[in-house]
């Protein structure tokens, strides 16, 4: 695959399951960082953080915790922008902060309609995120990719470089 931007969702997709009560929210999956560093540092991608957010979410107390904040150019979160993953105005504003042609961007999520269906519709490639594979009766659009997790993304990368 080819690409010079990823858009990453955070919840469930570069998170644990389990919230921490001292951050206030789900900390990063440790090989989830170590596979954002590796994309970031390694191959030179630029990354976005592109999430559904409540008012009370900052995301940045889990990504300072994993060591992983200085890594996104920019984090799109829903709650302060005033607009939501599946509308096309997000993924407008994603595209605007990749600065890139939406082919060379690749969205990673583990929603279907919004970070694989939606961001294909705006131009970018897309990559669900889902540990067990695809629940019965779940299908994705043709040239969507299927990971099982984020750690799996260098190898998805490499594959196009």
């Amino acid at each position: 695959m080819r690409c010079s931007v990823i858009a990453i969702d955070y919840g469930s997709t570069i998170s644990t399951d389990m919230i921490d009560h001292i951050l206030g929210q789900k900390p990063v999956d440790p090989a989830a960082a170590t596979a954002l560093r590796t994309l970031h540092d390694d191959y030179g991608l630029r990354l976005i953080l592109a999430s559904n957010t409540l008012p009370c979410e900052t995301r940045w107390p889990a990504l300072q915790e994993a060591g992983i904040d200085d890594l996104f150019q920019v984090a799109l979160l829903s709650y302060p922008l005033g607009v939501r993953k599946p509308a096309a105005l997000f993924y407008r504003l994603v595209l605007a902060a990749a600065e890139a042609p939406p082919e060379q961007v690749l969205f990673v999520g583990d929603n279907v309609h919004c970070d694989v269906i939606a961001p294909m519709e705006a131009g970018m490639a897309a990559a669900l995120v889902r540990p067990n594979g695809l629940a019965r009766g779940e299908g994705l659009p043709p040239g969507a990719h299927l990971i099982a997790g984020v750690a799996a993304l260098p190898a998805l990368i490499k594959g196009g470089h």
